[in-house]
């Protein structure tokens, strides 16, 4: 059964009269599907979550579907078949015309830990859904070498290099970051020692570095931000040497109990779903002069969502 929407158009005539026409829209009635959403990597157990999909126009709110069969293969090989956690939730959010909304979602688990170079599969079958299918490829992990830190070429901010040796039988797929947490140490009134945390989180990160996506220069970089995605193209089968600069935001690299530079490595899934997903966010949202229309990329076959995966190597800087 199909529904009817109407539309009413306004139109400014020639003779800057209003006038209102009627347009009738057919909106096909949606056939729903199942939804799969996971994350897989190398420190982590398989967590998989299963949903359904809902109508563009219909006032039916997403919920989790906890009676379905999930399948997991590694390389094509069966490895599990994963159970339903009816304990702990995740918090779901969505929005709508309404406002923000939450969704409980309950997850299928697995106790295996996923092995970095394979390839894995997970398969979901349900007696109300066609059954559907996703995998990735969990990527090799990478080896940080000649790690340098310079304190002292600046003033204002701390130098940090190091680099890596690119696997050239592939296209590699890569996110830097870097963490810190910072304490200033000193006597309260009384003579007694107390920490004040400066800063903790992912470092501003500065730097010209051709891998990078460019930006229009400020105060001498093409790149800013606390997170760079990108790619081998540039230096596919080489060591791949990476100099950036970092705003210490008014404390010292001495001030800093711990920094991390977190590289990680990506399927081109995780790529392909990241980067679709941060130009839907950019450009899709409606507002009064509309939205482009920016699918996000899902590898799920017969459905919905993303099987996507990640190793991240965390190199202990300090202490």
């Amino acid at each position: 059964m199909k529904k009817t929407i109407l539309i009413l158009v306004s139109l400014l005539v020639f003779s800057c009269e209003n006038m209102e026409t009627v347009v009738n829209i057919d909106i096909p009635t949606h056939d729903p599907v199942l939804v799969l959403n996971s994350i897989i990597d190398t420190d982590t157990e398989v967590k998989v979550m299963v949903s359904h999909s809902v109508g563009a126009f219909e006032q039916i709110i997403p919920s989790c579907i906890t009676d379905a069969q999930v399948l997991l293969f590694e390389n094509n090989q069966f490895l599990d078949t994963l159970m339903i956690d009816l304990v702990n939730t995740d918090t779901v959010l969505y929005y709508t015309e309404m406002g923000e909304g939450q969704i409980l979602m309950n997850s299928y688990i697995s106790d295996i830990i996923p092995n970095s170079g394979s390839t894995y599969e997970i398969i979901v079958n349900h007696p109300d859904y066609e059954t559907i299918t996703a995998s990735t490829y969990l990527p090799q992990d990478i080896i940080i070498n000649d790690i340098y830190v310079d304190t002292l070429g600046s003033d204002d901010l701390i130098g940090l290099s190091f680099n890596f040796d690119d696997n050239a039988n592939q296209k590699n797929y890569y996110r830097l970051r870097i963490f810190s947490r910072c304490f200033k140490t000193f006597f309260d009134e009384y003579g007694y020692e107390d920490e004040f945390e400066l800063f903790g989180g992912y470092a501003y990160m500065l730097s010209n570095d051709p891998s990078f996506p460019a930006d229009i220069p400020y105060d001498g970089y093409t790149f800013e931000g606390t997170k760079v995605t990108f790619t081998d193209d540039l230096f596919d089968g080489q060591t791949k040497n990476i100099s950036i600069d970092i705003d210490p935001e008014g404390f010292k690299y001495s001030d800093c109990d711990t920094v991390i530079i977190e590289l990680s490595t990506f399927s081109n899934d995780t790529y392909s779903y990241y980067n679709s997903l941060g130009d839907h966010r950019e450009k899709g949202e409606l507002g009064i002069f509309g939205g482009e229309v920016l699918p996000v990329y899902s590898n799920v076959e017969n459905g919905l969502g993303i099987l996507i995966s990640l190793n991240a190597q965390n190199i202990q800087v300090k202490p």
